[in-house]
């Protein structure tokens, strides 16, 4: 059974209901942030999975401590802050073909920008098959140094640094200061993962070919780009391919990038990294990707690994 360790932020994604009167908006609240997302989609693959965050000691921050640990990911590496430091909130606007757009609420620090070098633990890496994390938490100190010592603690062990880039350019000061910060960690990096559109503002390039030839030149051993309704393309430096998407009626795409990452480390946690594993661990986060589209909210379709399987065998 493999191990999946992520770090970073966690928020409250909330969505607008459906009220037919015209002095309330309700909404209803569902945990969410990428590298939760991925932690439980592990853990619904069979993976012990554990989470490296901080939340704020306020309503949502306990909201998503019982929702990760309803879940069986580890939380022990959960820190709380207290107060006027809260946990943040995504508002999410849904469009009729599953795309989103978020607005995010959150104060100044946030409680997953609080997160320090001192807070991240040799325990919580050790014995992991992959470390994973994305941009956000390298925005701002001191998260940003937490993310090197936990990319660095997995260097000294011998664990796998998974980076998904992840790239939300409203959060940033610019598209300068985003590519200077994701360069640096790329070195760290045995896996990036990218989607199609974060190619050319990051790394420069204009293909998926060229830019996977870029990262494995920075000593990347395995890069993969996620190609929305075409798929996912994927490269070493001794192959390289792409495979189809699993067409399904998109209902929200929210969290399908992360269940394609996890779904793909799980697979690569329990195998190997020979061409036949990974392109077969890149199949299953594409189908794990297009179940994570077929309902509201990140966490809520991630499928088990029987449900997978079934998906996978009735797609053929």
């Amino acid at each position: 059974m493999g191990r999946i360790v992520t770090l970073g932020e966690v928020v409250a994604d909330i969505y607008r209901e459906e009220s037919a009167s015209e002095v309330e908006m309700p909404f209803r609240a569902l945990p969410g942030g990428a590298p939760a997302n991925v932690a439980v989609a592990a853990a619904r693959l069979g993976a012990e999975a554990a989470f490296v965050s901080s939340v704020g000691n306020d309503l949502f921050g306990d909201f998503i401590m019982r929702a990760l640990d309803a879940e069986g990911v580890e939380i022990e590496a959960v820190v709380r802050q207290e107060s006027p430091v809260r946990t943040s909130l995504a508002f999410v606007e849904v469009f009729p073909d599953g795309d989103r757009e978020f607005t995010f609420y959150r104060s100044s620090p946030a409680a997953d920008e609080e997160l320090s070098p001192d807070d991240v633990k040799r325990g919580a890496v050790s014995g992991a098959s992959f470390v994973n994390f994305g941009s956000i938490p390298l925005l701002t100190e001191p998260v940003r140094s937490a993310t090197r010592r936990f990319a660095e603690l997995a260097g000294e062990m011998d664990v796998p640094v998974a980076f998904d880039v992840n790239f939300r350019a409203h959060l940033w000061e610019s598209v300068e200061a985003a590519r200077e910060v994701v360069e640096a960690v790329i070195p760290l990096s045995s896996i990036v993962k990218l989607s199609e559109d974060e190619i050319s503002p990051l790394l420069g390039e204009e293909d998926v070919e060229s830019a996977a030839d870029a990262l494995l030149e920075r000593g990347v051993s395995l890069a993969l780009v996620s190609l929305g309704a075409e798929g996912a393309f994927y490269a070493t430096k001794d192959f390289r391919g792409s495979l189809p998407s699993f067409e399904v009626e998109s209902v929200d795409a929210t969290g399908a990038g992360d269940a394609f990452l996890a779904a793909t480390l799980v697979h690569l946690s329990e195998t190997s990294m020979d061409e036949a594993s990974v392109r077969e661990a890149v199949r299953r986060g594409t189908a794990a990707g297009a179940v994570a589209c077929t309902g509201f909210g990140a966490m809520g379709p991630l499928p088990t690994r029987d449900e997978l399987e079934k998906f996978m065998e009735g797609r053929g």
